[in-house]
């Protein structure tokens, strides 16, 4: 497990922290990684105070940000079981500076059509995870900026299809499927001491993704929030379980067994999520951007532009052979004019038979891929 984090991966895992803790209550997932490289390339482009305030969401200085930006995007295509895709789409009557143009990888930027093509592109990029494009264009959309993401993995150890009967707590009294898998992993399993203890259990993957299953009496965000500071070592990850040992969900308890066990049950889950980042735009940065007062953006076209509109397409699905996930975040540029816009044996157990929160988790980096939060199990 990472115990530091390179500083571009530690403010990308920032964002979707922070992000998380907005996130509410209900079923999401989000990919703090996917929003943040379009935020870092517009802090480079931008004039002040607009440039401020997406460094400040980013965590980094304009011109380091973008470097960062694409330098995740490059980590990401490097890894085994996630891919990465950036794609710039320019109205044909808009002309971009040939210096900012440069600075993004090369066949990037295309002409923008429609939203078919748009469309496509989200489709190829996410291997039909998500078919739709999170924005739509109309005639005032002079430019577009996207991300997509796709993550996969198979499961080391698959799990067995099972029924999930909560006997207590905010789950008691359904009935539905569940998962539930014996292994001898017991590292696998950590207790984090965060303000509210919070039960951690790594699901490891064939290749270099792993799903970090977080189960505690707190929020969502302090949830996923611990499960975040434990990536860099910031929340201690306690290991040592003895017997008698409980924390959320968790028993540790002797048996008669042939070998020690970690036991995990879960519900089995997909969930699709649609955020509007415009809704949050202090957190993205994206308060003085997506004023159409004037020039935000001058680096990027002697056009004045503004962001009309942000919005993220998630996505995550938990089954007993594996898990993928896919991301696809876009930001829309028009033009900036007074328009209005839209707004003895040891046995340990772990039942995740409440709301539990989720992170995909690159396992060389500690970056995380999405996070999300299962508030409800599946019927």
């Amino acid at each position: 497990m990472q115990t530091s984090l390179l500083p571009h991966v530690a403010a990308a895992n920032s964002l979707t922290g922070r992000w998380c803790a907005a996130a509410g209550s209900d079923d999401f997932v989000l990919s703090g990684c996917g929003a943040w490289p379009l935020l870092g390339i517009l802090a480079a482009a931008a004039n002040e105070p607009v440039r401020s305030e997406l460094a400040a969401a980013v965590g980094l200085e304009g011109p380091d940000a973008q470097a960062a930006a694409l330098r995740l995007l490059t980590e990401l295509n490097e890894a085994e079981t996630i891919a990465g895709a950036l794609g710039v789409w320019v109205r044909r009557d808009v002309t971009v500076r040939e210096r900012w143009a440069r600075s993004l990888p090369e066949g990037v930027i295309e002409t923008l059509t429609d939203q078919d093509a748009l469309d496509t592109w989200a489709d190829r990029h996410t291997d039909g995870l998500i078919r739709r494009f999170p924005l739509a264009i109309d005639s005032e959309t002079l430019l577009v900026l996207a991300t997509a993401i796709v993550a996969r993995t198979a499961w080391r150890e698959t799990f067995d299809e099972d029924v999930l009967e909560p006997q207590d707590g905010p789950w008691r009294g359904h009935r539905g499927p569940g998962l539930s898998r014996y292994s001898r992993q017991l590292d696998d399993v950590t207790v984090l001491d965060a303000r509210s203890p919070v039960t951690r259990v790594a699901v490891r993957g064939v290749a270099d993704l792993d799903v970090h299953l977080l189960l505690s009496e707190g929020s969502p965000g302090e949830v996923l929030g611990a499960g975040l500071a434990a990536l860099d070592g910031s929340v201690m990850a306690r290991g040592d379980l003895p017997i008698g040992t409980r924390a959320p969900g968790l028993v540790v308890r002797e048996t008669r067994a042939v070998a020690d066990t970690l036991r995990i049950q879960l519900p089995p889950f997909e969930i699709r999520s649609t955020h509007r980042l415009l809704d949050h735009p202090d957190l993205f940065g994206l308060r003085s951007a997506a004023d159409d007062g004037a020039q935000r953006f001058p680096e990027i076209s002697e056009t004045p532009l503004y962001v009309a509109d942000a919005a993220q397409n998630a996505l995550a699905r938990f089954t007993r052979e594996g898990f993928e996930a896919a991301a696809v975040t876009a930001i829309a540029m028009a033009r900036a004019v007074a328009l209005q816009r839209p707004r003895s044996a040891l046995e340990i157990s772990v039942a995740f038979d409440r709301p539990f929160g989720f992170l995909a988790v690159h396992r060389p980096t500690g970056l995380v891929i999405v996070a999300g939060w299962v508030a409800r199990p599946p019927a």
